[in-house]
């Protein structure tokens, strides 16, 4: 679904593709959502994390996946798996609410360096072209 949404706004005047009317994916209600790792913020993070890490509270339904953004492109995609707060990379942030449930997001191969990346957040179950952001990081 990323693919289509990044293909369809590239559409403009050119070819008679006009762009989709944006529709906002909106976490279930009562869910409160953090980036754990990377820390909000970083920079300086490796060019191959490995991973991505939020906290949520509840977790996510499995429809749910974190995409990472990098000026105005998607660079990434992936799906969540919750893992104990121990495999959590450090450092990690902790969130600012009760019971947190870690979700991490594998990443194969390097990103960008000196890149800033937005942690978006895309629910495969929805019509959703438009991600909430969690959080954002700086490769070195």
């Amino acid at each position: 679904m990323v693919a289509a949404a990044a293909l369809a706004a590239c559409g403009g005047g050119n070819g008679g593709f006009s762009q989709p009317p944006a529709v906002t994916c909106v976490v279930p209600t009562g869910t409160q959502v953090a980036l754990a790792y990377p820390v909000p913020g970083a920079t300086g993070v490796p060019d191959a994390p490995g991973q991505v890490v939020i906290a949520t509270s509840p977790a996510l339904p499995a429809s749910w996946q974190v995409v990472l953004q990098a000026g105005g492109f998607f660079q990434s995609e992936s799906v969540l798996n919750t893992i104990p707060q121990s495999s959590v990379p450090t450092p990690m942030a902790t969130p600012s609410f009760a019971s947190p449930v870690y979700q991490s997001s594998g990443l194969s191969g390097a990103l960008g360096s000196a890149t800033t990346f937005t942690v978006e957040l895309n629910n495969e179950a929805s019509n959703c072209n438009v991600f909430p952001v969690v959080g954002s990081f700086t490769t070195q």
